[in-house]
């Protein structure tokens, strides 16, 4: 059986920007079967530097540097190369497909993703229902020494998806659905997650959309959200702005 991989788009601060994706299902077949219907999970997260932007030799790089495939040829990167996997993951655990991602100002890679963790259960049966009870967010990020630590942030208390910025300093923010905010200090290699915000007072609905474009250039955490509402009755639409380290 074929590997697929879903990648999640390039990181575009970095001298060889960085593109983060998941890759599926190791095993030799499909793991478990939901409603009649065999299903495949996310496997890993992997990255892969990409250089061809940079120059005509397209090279494929792992995080290390070490070349891994060439661009339009027949050495192609591939998820049992040595490097490019940064977090493996056995299938069955809700993992979110395409979350957040970004760089920091050394140019290393930083990205969200959201599961549920095994103490929970071997094999995750409703997408929806088990990411809400048991689903966790986790930040993995590239040390300098080619190393890829992972921390816990908060529970998701919500199938969807977290977005993560990086303030001028480094510092983490994990904007969670519904308006939730949690924080990491550069200075604590970003181990000290906290929440910050509860979002209560938003009152908001679902994913929220950031406006990546104030963060470096007005040190403002700016998003966009729906107030929540019942039925079909329309709710408005709010931005909020929440003020950063200058």
């Amino acid at each position: 059986m074929r590997r697929r991989t879903r990648p999640a788009g390039f990181l575009l601060g970095a001298v060889t920007p960085p593109a983060p994706g998941t890759a599926r299902a190791a095993g030799p077949g499909p793991s478990v079967k939901r409603a009649g219907t065999t299903a495949l999970d996310a496997q890993a997260v992997y990255f892969v530097s990409y250089d061809g932007l940079m120059n005509d030799n397209s090279f494929q790089k792992n995080g290390l540097l070490t070349h891994q495939g060439t661009t339009g040829g027949s050495d192609r990167v591939a998820v049992t190369d040595a490097g490019p996997v940064a977090d493996p993951l056995n299938p069955d655990h809700s993992l979110m497909n395409r979350e957040s991602r970004c760089t920091d100002s050394a140019g290393l890679p930083h990205a969200i993703i959201s599961y549920v963790p095994g103490r929970f259960g071997r094999c995750t049966t409703d997408h929806v229902a088990d990411r809400t009870a048991h689903g966790r967010a986790f930040h993995v990020r590239r040390k300098s020494a080619g190393t890829w630590p992972k921390t816990q942030i908060v529970p998701l208390h919500s199938s969807r998806r977290t977005e993560l910025v990086l303030d001028r300093y480094d510092n983490a923010y994990a904007v969670l659905p519904y308006g939730r905010i949690a924080g990491a200090a550069k200075a604590s290699g970003h181990t000290d997650w906290t929440l910050l915000c509860d979002g209560a007072c938003l009152n908001a609905f679902g994913e929220v959309v950031i406006d990546e474009t104030r963060v470096k250039a007005d040190d403002d955490l700016s998003f966009l959200y729906q107030e929540r509402s019942g039925g079909t009755t329309p709710s408005p639409l709010h931005v909020v702005d929440f003020e950063l380290p200058s």
